[in-house]
């Protein structure tokens, strides 16, 4: 890990490609009424349809219905203006920076992440965050159009959405859209008393002893990774299975070395897997929910181990034997 801001921001323009609505034709069930070319050949329009295209490829990410709304990735961004106004008690929107732009190779939906560079704090000396706004966005019907409040520690660019029930905006791709967004902003909390709630979590999390030995089962707790005695594995899925165990052993010896075996180190483990996974199929695909995961285990592992009677076998449960069971691979 290196230390401080070294990073670049990244240029969100990649995600501003052309996509417009285009007519959808079906085979004409009449062809001999036709008047025009289309027609001639044998199709016909398709009624209160149209596809939602990609212009630069020509291929089309979903067929809609008339009450389907297109908000282009771009139209997203600079709605996002708003929402910066409104969470970092700011003008422009030039004042955010890009910090990262997720997107699979057939660009059917993004994740666009922004940060304040400016609005910083530090948990405790020499260790800052910085709060972000995650812009999701899709043109195959597969994510709604969404905003949302994360954190992001700064040393190694590692994000998570924490509280995501309090500060997450989102609205369907139809005609009420512009209705929404007049009324969005009352659902917003203060900036600051997210990060103080977040703060708080941070503190008592590393307060608490985790042993490094217990690492492997809880990323299988948090991001559901579950494998059971005498179940076949088969060799995709035992190769994912590899790469996971070893690259949750390699950042448990990275943080808790560095930070010592606590809580706060059991969650950079798990927040920097969550932010770059290996293992699966589609990285880009997951990283969004892996890391809403990490941020659901803070509020969850913080109440549970208030209680008297916590034990890690206990908590864990079933994920020792998953743990166990990737170990031997």
């Amino acid at each position: 890990m290196s230390e401080g801001k070294s990073w670049k921001p990244v240029d969100p323009s990649k995600a501003f490609f052309p996509v417009e609505l285009r007519p959808v034709y079906i085979e004409a069930l009449d062809p001999r009424a036709a008047g025009n070319d289309l027609f001639s050949a044998g199709f016909q329009p398709l009624p209160r349809h149209q596809a939602v295209v990609d212009i630069d490829r020509g291929s089309a990410f979903a067929v809609v219905t008339e009450d389907y709304k297109l908000i282009t990735n771009k139209a997203a961004y600079d709605l996002a203006a708003d929402a910066m106004k409104a969470v970092f008690k700011m003008t422009d929107l030039e004042n955010m920076q890009c910090l990262n732009v997720t997107m699979p190779r057939t660009r059917s939906f993004c994740h666009i992440d922004l940060v304040h560079s400016e609005s910083d704090f530090e948990p405790w000396g020499k260790d800052r965050w910085t709060p972000f706004v995650r812009i999701t966005n899709s043109y195959n019907r597969t994510r709604r159009l969404k905003y949302e409040l994360g954190f992001c520690r700064w040393v190694c660019l590692n994000g998570l959405i924490f509280g995501s029930k309090s500060v997450e905006i989102s609205f369907a791709h139809t005609r009420s859209l512009d209705d929404s967004l007049k009324r969005w902003e009352e659902n917003l909390e203060e900036i600051q008393a997210l990060e103080s709630q977040f703060v708080s979590q941070l503190r008592n999390l590393q307060r608490y002893h985790v042993p490094s030995k217990y690492m492997l089962p809880l990323a299988c707790k948090v991001f559901d990774v579950c494998v059971l005695k005498g179940q076949e594995i088969k060799p995709k899925r035992a190769e994912g299975l590899l790469v996971f165990r070893k690259h949750i052993s390699s950042l448990t010896t990275q943080y808790f070395d560095e930070m010592g075996e606590h809580g706060y180190a059991a969650l950079n483990t798990l927040t920097d897997y969550a932010s770059r996974p290996t293992g699966v199929i589609a990285p880009e695909a997951v990283m969004d929910a892996m890391q809403h995961k990490a941020g659901d285990w803070i509020n969850d592992f913080v109440q549970q181990i208030e209680r008297r009677e916590f034990s890690f076998e206990d908590y864990l449960g079933e994920f020792v034997e998953s743990a166990e069971m990737i170990a031997e691979l």
